[in-house]
């Protein structure tokens, strides 16, 4: 029975040991395995990095060749540089010496041609300037008398047309005095008939009081004192209607006053180029226009500060 049990047992610890032997195997494969993996990429990068040392150094190799030649190319070139320089240097040294030869004397007549040009142009000066000098004074004192001869055309146009102004205003005076007359006069005439209806009265007053002495007194002291007032009246009126026309004439002289000088400048600035015949100034029908000495716009004679005074003829 005994021995049946340890037949029975032995093929078990047999397949224990035979899976146990296998598990080794394995492993050991296993680690075989990995280790030949290690290898082979160890192998592969060694290969990576030779290959890449050898790319490196053909690359350098090139880099060198390239190098030598561009120096022999470089050496060559100045070289060939420095042979053609010096072969235009001289060449160039040889066309100066001939042009130097070719240019001094001609160089010297230009010089002596244009010495005696500035001689003679020098001369030809002085020989014209006195008579340049002449002709300048000549149709300077033209230009004067000219300008005098305009001035004196355009004075006569200026103060012409200060003459129609100055009738202008005497007529725009008239025309607002007008009124202030209008008014005097109706004042007068109703003064007028104030006095004749006083007149009346008193003779009425004086029919009825003739017989007393006493009415007759009072109506005189009546009359006089009348006439006193009506002439005080009337007197005040024509000094008011007097000081209104100074006062109009006035501000009328300052407005010319004022407008000469612009009338002046736009008569300077519009006046036609043709000269205008020297002409005795005549204003307004019935007007002439009294003149300084001198009828120039610039005059040496001192001058008021005076209007044009029309007259009537």
């Amino acid at each position: 029975m005994a021995g049946a049990m340890r037949e029975i047992v032995a093929p078990v610890e047999v397949a224990k040991e035979g899976i146990g032997s296998s598990r080794r195997l394995i492993a050991t494969t296993l680690d075989d395995l990995s280790k030949h993996h290690s290898w082979l990429e160890s192998y592969h990068r060694d290969e990576r990095l030779r290959a890449e040392r050898l790319r490196r150094q053909r690359l350098l190799e090139r880099l060198a060749l390239v190098r030598q030649r561009a120096v022999k190319k470089t050496r060559r070139g100045a070289r060939a540089a420095y042979t053609a320089g010096r072969v235009l240097t001289r060449l160039s040294k040889r066309r100066a010496l001939a042009f130097m030869l070719w240019a001094t004397p001609r160089a010297r007549t230009a010089s002596r041609h244009a010495a005696e040009t500035a001689s003679g142009a020098w001369s030809w000066v002085r020989r014209r300037t006195p008579e340049f000098t002449q002709r300048a004074t000549d149709a300077a004192t033209l230009g004067f008398q000219w300008s005098v001869q305009a001035s004196e055309e355009a004075g006569y146009v200026f103060r012409w047309h200060v003459s129609a102004a100055y009738a202008e205003g005497m007529a725009e005076l008239v025309r607002r005095a007008a009124p202030m007359r209008r008014r005097a006069a109706s004042g007068l005439t109703r003064m007028q008939l104030c006095a004749r209806r006083g007149r009346a009265l008193a003779q009425q007053q004086l029919a009825e009081t003739i017989a007393g002495s006493q009415s007759i007194a009072r109506l005189r002291q009546t009359l006089h004192r009348g006439t006193i007032q009506g002439r005080l009246i009337s007197a005040h009126a024509a000094a008011q209607v007097r000081h209104q026309a100074i006062l109009l004439e006035f501000d009328l002289s300052a407005w010319i006053i004022r407008i000469v000088p612009e009338l002046r400048r736009h008569l300077q600035e519009y006046m036609p180029g043709t000269a205008v015949p020297a002409r005795p100034a005549t204003g307004p029908a019935g007007c002439d226009l009294i003149l300084r000495p001198t009828t120039a716009l610039a005059c040496i004679a001192p001058i008021g500060n005076r209007l044009p005074v029309p007259y009537h003829a």
